[in-house]
């Protein structure tokens, strides 16, 4: 696999220019970077803008679901005079533009700049210098209830460069009568000017209802819109362009280039149902959604968006927000249940998996993201509109600033059911009934980023927690003092202008740009400082209904100093600037840029930088296996369960079976699916066996495979644990099986070898336990099926004479009630010259169990192992990572990338019992709230679990204000399996002479479930280095699924540290629902890695690093 690199080396083959740079007084030698925030008054500022509603008996949400949505903000410098202005977009209140007049201080020109005479319902507002005079025009888009389009028409206020502006929307052919949301500004062709996204809606529901005779020629108005620039004037192209055609309620737009080709791409955020597009740009005039390939999941209401680097890593990231609130109270009384069936009839139709919560997705430099917003702990924020990347402390990393609040809580259970009652008698007083919504202003929020992928709620600390109604949200200099103030437009409040008062050094990037792009949007810049490396485009259009101003602004902490700067124009030209100081302003201008693709080929500086592995084809090989997951539903009796259970293959095991003295591969399969063994040949493909005696227990589940010497006559057997939870204990289904090689690799199932015993296994292991010279076996069980965290009995298989024996309880007594095992490693730990046996599973303790002469002991505790240990261990791998000649560990749990927040102060729990006597188990996740454990899961679909809570707490407000000692019976709390998980993160056990010390993981991986992990010495250094493989897609539809996952490289130095290495540069991807990774070595000695995924295709890679070395 070859990626293609522009260094920052090829701005060297361009002559430098001297550009216009001009300094600040900001001290540069800053000692300490401080963030904080200050709300300036209105008398202080001049602003008095409030976008107030005022309620009526025919203007309320009974009749107009959308009148809170707000409307937005746009900021830039209309009069060019260095400081930049503010336009307010108002619902019934009017538009109102401020020009700034310095020190923070605005004058109200709405009147006088002629922008007020063309009164309506606005929404959107975005500045762009439309007619390519070197002035800003504002380009409002219109909303609201009238379904005359005539008062929907979008406006253009043309800049007359004299503080006025004359509207001239239908002169430029943009006067669009949809219900319109925003716009974006962007040249789609790269031929130097700019053309238009529109963001339209289909008109509210509760319009439809009013309005019944709309004419169907209408409904065109009702559909985005792409509008490109010829020769000034825009034409619409939406169909030649290849847009969705479909009616949605788009709220916001971001043009972007998503995947790094040069082009800009967009992504559009819908409300309710209809899934968000991610439309890439084919460079042709056209554009592909290709949101389903690019995004493993997506918000469920879509608002407001935004896009920028926050790790640093040089490509673009995204932001969408959502309405999951972080308030257990406010989560129980104003979000109703996902229904599954919904859920399922959505994705069966082809639409997303999208979930109630803000997604935070990180591009992982081939065009694909991967959603951390759990791990970024910004996934809840309430009802949330408006979400910017940007740097307020200028320590160099984009903060997360989002607005908040909705007027009235009009998805308030408590006040729905009573409105449904009022509306069954007939009644017609809908502002009677709009009074009975509750009201709560919201605080805002602000995230400061720790380390790209980490964020601190800092919303108090830094002053932005005031409780409000804010929608539309941007960001300037507004005082040119070096830092980045904030603007929000409020409902019911007065505008609130925030002046930042942070330290810290910074560049800030103007244009000067093409005869037809005066401002340069597109444009991307590249700083390049000791220890950073910043990108940012030139797009305004961002958050919600909002837009920026047209300048870059790059935070450099204390770094006084800027090596160089890179400004690559939207049609490639590019230009290098070097040896920059702090607190400076750089102009880029256009006309010094130049075309270097021929000087980049003259000097060859696009070079192709092999990766360390490279995929292969899933034929190349002929291992042509496809896992087929059958159909269960695991939350049928247990609804409360928080993932599934059964999809936990398959596994693969290599071995050479048949004496050629190559690998062969066995697969395990799902239920109803065969397992499927390959033969490798001597030409180093592989082709399936002949000999498939498996054929014949399809119907079981395979889970862990193992290949081993069984009988003591040279060659491999075979072992499959039967498991899964479609299968209750004592089914035939779920017995083990053994498969005896003849020494050729022909295979015949023995029932005689194996105990009659009918559990769920997972996991088998395999050591000479007793010391008789034959191999032993530990079988791990996974699950008890219906019986969600009851502690399962694992067992030792006791070798004799090729007849396995299960051993006596005296024999590992630990065994006995373990829990529910998912992955076991036989080690030495000690160096006594026997194995131990290390144990972990899911709602599990870290076992170690001690051999002493043939008997297992529970010694944990002993090697170094916390009481705390517990979580929802996946997996565990040994190896001597370090090279000191004991076993390490590596080992997989469910990564802090979930909703299950646990630390040692107020672990997550779990209950589980028979709480309403029914005969089945309930299963109760549990967090701490305030003063006490309230539960995960909400009033309804605990209610479907245990119908007693429905009759015990008649409305919303009860059973959100209750504890889980008020929900649940005293008594069977009791008597109930309880356990408690502090720590979600996936380790490392240092083995330090026989005491084990945890190391977290690196935190990219913690970003999924770790389901396997290999070890080997990739890069050819001489250290080892761990590759890990992960996700779970199963999950209940009110968590979003473990999917962020892609497989991941981390390169070790000898000393127990391993930093991770991105796709980019390992080559190795794999952003499936993975189990299990294992090589296989073929012909010259050679490796091949074959990953197994759930209800998919295997996956193959090969090292490109052996071969060199080779």
């Amino acid at each position: 696999m070859t990626f293609k690199i522009k260094r920052l080396s090829i701005v060297a083959i361009i002559t430098l220019v001297l550009s216009s740079c001009t300094s600040s007084k900001r001290d540069v030698n800053t000692e300490e970077l401080i963030g904080g925030l200050e709300l300036l008054s209105s008398e202080q500022t001049g602003i008095h803008f409030n976008n107030s509603i005022k309620e009526s008996e025919t203007v309320n949400h009974i009749y107009y679901n959308q009148i809170y949505s707000g409307a937005g903000v746009a900021i830039g410098d209309i009069n060019n005079d260095g400081f930049p202005d503010i336009f307010f977009a108002g619902n019934q209140e009017a538009d109102r533009l401020y020009i700034n007049k310095g020190e923070l201080k605005f004058e109200d020109i709405s009147k006088s700049s002629k922008i007020s005479r063309s009164p309506g319902w606005s929404w959107g507002v975005t500045m762009a210098d439309v007619n390519a005079d070197g002035y800003l025009d504002i380009y409002v888009c219109r909303n609201g209830e009238s379904m005359n389009p005539t008062d929907r028409k979008n406006k253009l206020f043309i800049n007359n460069k004299d503080l006025t502006f004359t509207e001239s929307a239908s002169e430029y052919g943009i006067a669009d009568k949809g219900f319109s949301s925003q716009s974006v500004f962007f040249d789609m062709d790269n031929d130097g000017d700019l053309d238009m996204y529109l963001v339209n809606q289909i008109p509210d529901s509760r319009l439809f209802k009013r309005y019944s005779n709309i004419p169907k020629e209408r409904y065109k108005l009702y559909k985005d819109k792409l509008f490109k620039n010829e020769n000034g004037k825009f034409i619409e192209v939406s169909k030649d362009a290849g847009l969705i055609d479909r009616y949605t309620y788009g709220l916001s737009v971001n043009a972007s280039d998503l995947n790094n080709d040069g082009w800009v791409d967009l992504f559009v955020s819908n409300d309710y149902d209809e899934p968000d597009f991610m439309y890439y740009n084919n460079g042709d005039g056209t554009f592909t959604n290709v949101i389903i390939d690019k995004l493993k999941h997506i918000s469920r209401f879509s608002m407001g968006s935004d896009t920028g680097d926050i790790n640093n890593d040089g490509f673009i990231d995204l932001l969408t927000l959502d309405m999951a609130a972080e308030d257990h109270y406010r989560s129980k009384t104003n979000m109703k249940s996902m229904n599954s069936q919904e859920f399922k009839e959505m994705i069966d139709k082809g639409d997303h998996h999208q979930y109630m919560f803000n997604t935070l997705q990180i591009n992982n430099g081939l065009g694909e993201f991967s959603d951390i917003a759990s791990l970024a702990g910004v996934a809840k924020t309430d009802w949330s509109w408006g979400g910017v990347l940007v740097d307020l402390n200028n320590d160099g990393f984009k903060d997360i600033l989002i607005s908040n609040g909705v007027k009235k809580d009009v998805r308030n259970n408590d006040f729905l059911t009573e409105l449904n009652e009022k509306l069954k008698t007939d009644s017609k007083d809908f502002y009677s009934m709009a009074k009975m919504t509750p009201s709560n202003p919201l605080p805002n929020y602000v995230f400061k980023n720790k380390n790209g992928l980490e964020f601190e709620n800092v919303s108090k600390q830094w002053g932005f927690d005031l409780p409000s109604f804010s929608h539309g949200i941007s960001y300037a200099d507004l005082d040119n003092d070096g830092d980045l103030d904030i603007v929000t437009n409020n409902m019911e409040t007065e505008a609130s202008i925030y002046k930042n008062n942070t330290t810290g050094n910074y560049l800030k990037v103007e244009f000067k740009g093409s005869a037809k792009n005066t401002f340069g949007y597109g444009s991307k810049v590249f700083i390049y400082t000791k220890n950073k490396t910043q990108v940012s485009e030139n797009t305004v259009t961002r958050g919600y209904l909002s837009s920026k101003e047209p300048i870059l602004f790059f935070g450099l902490g204390k770094e006084k100093n800027i090596d160089s700067v890179k400004v690559i124009w939207p049609n490639g030209n590019t230009k290098a600037y070097f040896n920059l100081n702090a607190n400076s302003t750089l102009t880029a201008v256009y006309s010094n840029a130049m075309d270097i693709t021929k000087k980049v080929k003259e000097v060859k500086e696009v070079k192709e930088v092999k990766t360390i592995f490279s995929k292969l084809g899933k034929d190349y090989l002929g291992i042509n296996f496809t896992h087929k997951e059958n159909e269960f539903d695991d939350f049928k009796e247990e609804i409360l369960l928080p993932h599934k259970l059964s999809t936990n293959g398959p596994f693969s095991a290599t071995a050479d079976v048949n004496g050629d003295g190559l690998d062969d591969v066995f697969i395990g399969g799902a239920a109803q699916q065969e397992g499927t063994l390959f033969l490798q040949t001597k030409e180093g493909k592989f082709q399936k066996s002949s000999s498939s005696p498996w054929y014949e227990d399809k119907d079981s589940e395979d889970l862990e495979v193992l290949f081993f010497d069984l009988d003591g006559d040279g060659d491999n057997d075979l072992y499959v644990a039967s498991g899964g939870s479609e299968f209750k204990s004592g089914n035939k289904l779920l017995k083990d099986r053994v498969y005896i090689n003849d020494g050729v690799g022909n295979f015949s199932k023995s029932l005689k070898i194996v105990p009659e015993i009918y559990e769920s296994s997972q996991t088998v292991e395999a050591s000479d336990i007793d010391g008789d010279g034959d191999l032993d076996l530990f079988v791990g069980t996974r699950l008890i099926a219906g019986k969600y965290t009851y502690p399962a009995t694992s067992y030792i298989l006791i070798n004799e004479n090729g007849i396995f024996k299960k051993a006596p309880k005296k024999t590992a007594i630990s065994l006995q009630n373990i829990g529910m095992v998912t992955d076991a490693v036989f080690s030495d730990i000690d160096n006594d010259g026997d194995e131990d046996l290390l144990v972990v599973g899911e709602w599990m303790e870290i076992k170690v169990l001690e051999n002493k002469s043939g008997i297992f002991t529970d010694n944990s505790q002993k090697f170094g192992i916390k009481d705390d240990s517990r979580g929802i261990w996946w997996s565990i791998t040994k190896n001597d990572l370090d090279n000191d000649g004991d076993d390490d560990y590596i080992l997989g749990n469910l990564g802090n990338n979930n909703k299950f927040k646990a630390t040692k102060e107020h672990p997550f729990k779990v209950y589980a019992n028979d709480f309403d006597g029914n005969g089945t188990n309930d299963v109760v996740l549990a967090k701490y709230y305030k003063d006490g454990y309230v539960p995960m899961r909400g009033k309804e679909c605990t209610t479907q679990q245990m119908p007693y809570v429905g009759e015990k707490f008649k409305d919303f407000h009860s059973f959100a204000s209750s504890k889980l000692i008020d929900i649940l019976p005293e008594k069977t709390v009791e008597e109930a399996v309880v356990y408690e998980i502090s720590n979600f993160e996936s380790i490392l056990l240092i083995n330090e002479n026989g005491k084990l010390t945890a190391q977290k993981l690196p935190i990219q991986a913690q970003i999924s479930p770790i389901k396997n992990s290999l070890v080997d010495d990739f890069n050819n250094d001489g250290f080892k280095d761990i590759l890990l493989v992960g996700n779970h897609y199963g999950v209940e539809v009110e968590t979003v699924r473990y999917d962020a996952g892609y497989g991941s490289l981390f390169i070790g130095d000898g000393k127990n540290k391993f930093k991770f290495l991105p796709p980019t540069s390992s080559g190795f991807y794999i952003p499936t629902d993975s189990r299990a990774i294992s090589s296989i070595k073929t012909i010259n000695n050679s490796k091949i890695y074959l990953v197994t995924n759930n209800n998919d295709s295997i996956a193959l890679f090969k090292n490109n690093m052996e071969l060199m070395s080779n």
